[in-house]
C-alpha cells in the first residue's frame, strides 16, 4: 500500500508510523515543511507533492482545516483510478472537500482520537460516495489497526463522534486529574496519588471492554449497599449533577464541532 500524507504532524505521523511499523503500508511519503525526515520511517519532503512512477493508493489530508482547500487544489493528477482521499480535518465537510479537490476521487472523513498513539483509538468514518470493496476494506483495516473503526451512515454523526470519543480522552484525563488531587488532599504521597488515579482508570477501562460487559452492571458490582463506594456514588448522583454536567459538556463540544463545519466560524 502506497500512501501520501499531506501534513505529518502529531496525528498524521502517529497514524503513518503505526501503519509502517505494522507492515500495513509498504511506503509512505509525507509533505510537511515542519517535519524532520530523520525522525520518521516515512519519506518526508518539505514542499511540493512528489511525482513518482507509482500511484498512491491513499492520500491522507492531515493539515489544519484552514489549509485543506489549498493542499487539495495542488494534488497532481498522478493518483490512480482507485485512489481514495481520507481527510482528518475536523469540521471540513465532504462537500467542501469535493469542491476543493482538483482530481476525481472518492473522499472519506475520519475522526480518530489521541488514543491511536497506544493503538487503542476510536475512529468515526464517513463517506457520501460509493467506495469499492477494496477501498472500504483498506480504510477499515488501517484504522482498526490503531484501535477500533466505525462507519457512520450520516455525516452529522461525526459531530457526535467528535463530542464523545474525539474530545473524550480529555474528559477522562480531567477526572483522573481531579481524583489524583483528591488523593493528595487525603494525605497520599504525590507519586502514589497519581499512580492510583492512572491505574484505576486503566483497570476500569479494561473491565468495560470485556466481551458483553454492561457499564451499569459494572458500577453496581462495586457498589455495596451503604459501603464506601455507595457513599461516593450517592454524592455523584445527587440531583443528577454528574450526568447533567456530562450532558452539558458533550453538548457544548457537539455544537462547537458543528460551528467548525462552517468556514466563517473556523
Amino acid at each position: 500500500m502506497n500512501i501520501l500524507f499531506l501534513g505529518y504532524g502529531k496525528m498524521g505521523s502517529t497514524l503513518g508510523e503505526a501503519w509502517l511499523a505494522q507492515g500495513i503500508a509498504s511506503q509512505i511519503t509525507a509533505v510537511d515543511p515542519q517535519a524532520d525526515n530523520n525522525e520518521f520511517q516515512a519519506t518526508v519532503v518539505k514542499q511540493a507533492v512528489p511525482v513518482t512512477e507509482s500511484t498512491f493508493d491513499l492520500i491522507v489530508v492531515a493539515v489544519k482545516p484552514a489549509l485543506v482547500g489549498q493542499v487539495l487544489s495542488c494534488l497532481p493528477a498522478q493518483t490512480g483510478a482507485d485512489t481514495c482521499i481520507v481527510s482528518l480535518a475536523a469540521g471540513v465537510t465532504t462537500q467542501r472537500l469535493q469542491t476543493a479537490l482538483a482530481i476525481p476521487a472518492p473522499v472519506v472523513r475520519a475522526m480518530p482520537n489521541t488514543a491511536v498513539q497506544v493503538l487503542a483509538g476510536c475512529t468515526g468514518l464517513y463517506t457520501s460516495q460509493p467506495l469499492s470493496e477494496k477501498q472500504h476494506d483498506m480504510i477499515t483495516t488501517l484504522f482498526d489497526s490503531v484501535g477500533r473503526a466505525y462507519w457512520l451512515e450520516k455525516e452529522r454523526e461525526l459531530d457526535a463522534v467528535t463530542a464523545i470519543s474525539g474530545s473524550g480522552p480529555a474528559y477522562y484525563h480531567l477526572f483522573s486529574e481531579a481524583l489524583a488531587d483528591s488523593a493528595l488532599a487525603l494525605g497520599l504521597p504525590p507519586g502514589i496519588a497519581t499512580d492510583l488515579a492512572k491505574y484505576t482508570a486503566l483497570g476500569a477501562a479494561k473491565l468495560q471492554c470485556l466481551p458483553d460487559s454492561d457499564l451499569a452492571a459494572l458500577r453496581r458490582n462495586v457498589t455495596s449497599p451503604n459501603g464506601t463506594t455507595h457513599a461516593a456514588i450517592e454524592t455523584f448522583e445527587q440531583a443528577g449533577v454528574l450526568r447533567q454536567l456530562v450532558a452539558a459538556a458533550t453538548s457544548a463540544a457537539y455544537r462547537r464541532s458543528i460551528e467548525l463545519g462552517q468556514p466563517d466560524r473556523q
